[in-house]
């Protein structure tokens, strides 16, 4: 795929989508400071590294991006809408790695606390059957968000899902109905804050933030990828 057109990235930060930029960063220190897990270490899922990042692509690309997210944050689904295609195939040449910090502050937006256990399943999914499964569940619950304020998908969609991405159910069902990994989540999100991020979705191209905007963030990743 081509570059996205600036009138398109300017798009993506219209008035409506930058007031909910507000919102979800001001959730996000709310419900950051509220939490004190200091000694509470709780189940890594396997292959995870640098702390809380599960990379997918070549471990030996030139290039890095990392992307800050949480799968109930708006943003982060208009930014994968914008990114993900040219993203999945700069990892597939090779080009690029991406390193995904999955965090979770907004399941005050959820009637079923989405946001945390669709964090979890990804790890879920992660520990289970590896990377490739782990980026097709990513893609996947990006694309099925439900609205801010609505219940998100059960767990045996989630299930659905997982088995649907490459992992066996048998691997997953528990660990998805349990929240096996909630810990890692919450303690990622605390990391988070302690780097400095305060706000999803964040973007760094070689460990450098790329900052103004979403829009800028699409810009710059696009300039790489595309």
């Amino acid at each position: 795929m081509g570059k996205k057109t600036s009138e398109t990235r300017r798009r993506m930060i219209g008035a409506g989508i930058a007031a909910v930029l507000i919102a979800v960063v001001v959730a996000g220190f709310l419900a950051l400071s509220s939490r004190d897990t200091t000694g509470e270490v709780g189940a890594a899922p396997a292959g995870v590294t640098d702390g809380y990042a599960v990379t997918v692509g070549d471990k030996s690309a030139t290039t890095t991006l990392t992307f800050y997210e949480d799968p109930q944050c708006p943003i982060c689904a208009a930014f994968e809408g914008e990114v993900a295609d040219d993203v999945a195939e700069a990892v597939a040449a090779g080009r690029v790695k991406v390193e995904y910090r999955v965090v979770s502050f907004l399941d005050h937006a959820s009637l079923n606390d989405y946001s945390s256990r669709a964090a979890n399943a990804l790890m879920v999914v992660q520990n289970a059957a590896g990377e490739e499964a782990f980026a097709e569940m990513h893609r996947v619950l990006y694309e099925n968000q439900p609205a801010e304020g609505t219940a998100g998908p059960d767990d045996d969609q989630l299930v659905a899902w997982a088995v649907a991405a490459g992992a066996d159910e048998s691997d997953v069902r528990e660990g998805i109905e349990s929240g096996r990994y909630d810990q890692f989540i919450q303690n990622a999100t605390d990391q988070m804050s302690q780097d400095g991020v305060n706000g999803t979705p964040t973007v760094l191209v070689d460990g450098d933030p790329v900052g103004g905007s979403p829009a800028a963030a699409v810009a710059a990743v696009e300039d790489i990828v595309a």
